[in-house]
């Protein structure tokens, strides 16, 4: 996961961020995974102004894509226009806004994603802090948890948990995602402070 650059959208500036994800190993011959994930965030208000995935895991494949005209207050996407109020959040443009928030325990947050067509409200609470290590180093982070409150939260039911660092910079230190098809752990390599 990387800000690549900062780009503008609709004449607002944005980070331009980006998430790689692939398996390796043996893993890598039995279920592959190549998933590119990018995100256009709002610089101010750190929600999506542009998101756009392509996936495959396994024998599932998915392309989409979605830009968001506040100003007209739409989503458009290859395959439909749909209205939106107020600012809706991607699965990375979610990491910029609460990094921004202040956290602590017990803390809720109340969040609208927007995915292939459709909102998805859901909240993260902050359960605790909890040191990690990585091979970039030791980390006290907060541990958040995202849930829906009716539904699952995701396509297979699972949880996720993400551990941002109990510091200025509140990095995404760690992310456990749980599934029916397996689990996937991803920690910090290294980071450069700007």
């Amino acid at each position: 996961m990387s800000t690549v650059s900062i780009d503008t959208i609709d004449g607002a500036p944005t980070f331009h961020a980006v998430l790689k994800t692939r398996s390796l190993g043996v893993l890598d011959k039995v279920y592959k995974v190549r998933d590119h994930v990018e995100s256009w965030v709002d610089a101010e208000g750190l929600f999506s102004r542009k998101f756009k995935k392509k996936i495959r895991e396994g024998l599932y494949k998915k392309k989409y894509s979605v830009h968001f005209d506040y100003d007209d207050s739409l989503a458009y996407s290859a395959s439909d226009t749909i209205p939106i109020s107020g600012p809706v959040h991607d699965a990375l443009s979610i990491f910029y806004y609460v990094r921004a928030e202040s956290l602590w325990v017990g803390r809720i947050f109340n969040l609208n994603n927007f995915d292939n067509n459709k909102f998805k409200p859901y909240k993260i609470i902050v359960r605790k802090v909890e040191k990690v290590k990585t091979p970039a180093g030791e980390f006290e982070c907060f541990v958040l948890e995202p849930y829906a409150e009716k539904g699952n939260l995701f396509k297979y039911k699972g949880r996720l948990t993400i551990y941002l660092s109990n510091d200025q910079r509140r990095l995404p230190v760690k992310v456990e995602s749980e599934a029916t098809i397996g689990s996937m752990i991803m920690k910090i390599e290294s980071y450069r402070d700007k």
